[in-house]
């Protein structure tokens, strides 16, 4: 919400100018800027909301508030800001966002608590936005804010889950719902023993399971070594994923921060992201950014099914990237690059 202030003084008399002047100074009420909302018509230039395949731009000089589900974009070019209202779940689906602005699902002080989701299509093949490719979310100059709801992402098995179980014992189960998607780390030699699966109930720390396990998961520390397996938190309330027909392609969207771009991203899902094969098309990048410099970061994050690296740290310094979980990756997860 922006507040506008107006002191017009016009070439007149002093006495015409004494009485508007008091009135400020006496507490006379200011114009406050109102909330300009997605489904207002009165929101866009032409006094229509934006229909199934329009290319949609929100101008310099406009907060616009995302309050419901739109139909699909063909792209969506932010200059000003999109924030998403907090009363309700929304989706947003569309070919891709260019963000010279800022676009915000929560903040650090405020994390986002409905669900908010955005799905990247591939309708219109090979669009080429300023070198930054097709299908992503991507910021040349503009501000990423993503904040969900979620902090604790990961934890150890509290004892040892034998294969055929249907629960298991957790050290910290906090925050953790029925509904949400698990992932169990191998504890062989084998990375393909990590079983997925899907809580269907908690009491206290232990955790009922979908299906049963098919492997053995160690929960124990020998000799003083730990060896507990790892229990990792896939699901989040925020949501960032490529459409279904990348499950074929391999073509995936992407998040892309150019020069000057800001990323803050916490407790976010990432999946189906990533290009398979394309070079510097990952689920999340920072391309020749430089000196990060106020503290941006990717935490508390799920990053799982993709199909090319998970993080791409390139010529960036001085950001972090802390407590995240990935899965089923293809390459590098954790990829730095000149820095």
């Amino acid at each position: 919400m922006m507040t506008r202030y107006s002191r017009a003084f016009l070439l007149m008399p002093l006495l015409s100018r004494i009485l508007p002047v008091c009135l400020l100074l006496g507490g006379a009420p200011l114009v406050m800027a109102q909330d300009a909302r997605w489904s207002d018509p009165s929101t866009w230039p032409d006094n229509k909301v934006p229909a199934a395949g329009d290319k949609v731009v929100i101008a310099s000089d406009k907060d616009v508030i995302l309050d419901v589900s739109p139909p699909a974009l063909s792209g969506l070019t932010i200059n000003g800001k999109l924030s998403f209202s907090d009363n309700t779940d929304l989706e947003l689906t569309t070919e891709w966002i260019m963000v010279f602005g800022e676009l915000e699902i929560g903040t650090e002080a405020s994390p986002h608590t409905s669900k908010a989701t955005i799905t990247l299509t591939d309708n219109i093949k090979d669009e080429q936005l300023m070198g930054m490719g097709d299908r992503g979310i991507m910021l040349s100059g503009g501000t990423l804010n993503l904040h969900g709801n979620r902090s604790n992402t990961w934890t150890k098995l509290a004892r040892t889950a034998e294969a055929g179980s249907t629960s298991i014992d957790v050290l910290n189960a906090d925050q953790w719902q029925a509904g949400d998607e698990i992932v169990l780390a191998s504890t062989d030699y084998d990375p393909r023993q990590a079983e997925r699966r899907t809580i269907t109930a908690i009491s206290g720390n232990t955790i009922t399971l979908d299906a049963p396990l098919a492997y053995m998961h160690f929960g124990k520390i020998p000799f003083e070594v730990d060896e507990r397996g790892e229990v990792g938190l896939l699901t989040r309330n925020i949501k960032i994923q490529s459409s279904e027909d990348s499950l074929e392609s391999y073509f995936g969207g992407h998040i892309m921060a150019m020069v000057t771009s800001k990323m803050y991203v916490e407790g976010v899902e990432l999946n189906r992201m990533g290009q398979h094969m394309e070079l510097a098309r990952y689920p999340i990048h920072w391309h020749l950014v430089g000196d990060a410099g106020e503290g941006q970061y990717v935490r508390n994050t799920a990053i799982h099914d993709t199909y090319n690296r998970c993080v791409t740290v390139h010529g960036t310094n001085n950001l972090q990237v802390e407590n995240n979980v990935t899965y089923n990756i293809v390459g590098h997860c954790f990829f730095m690059e000149d820095g």
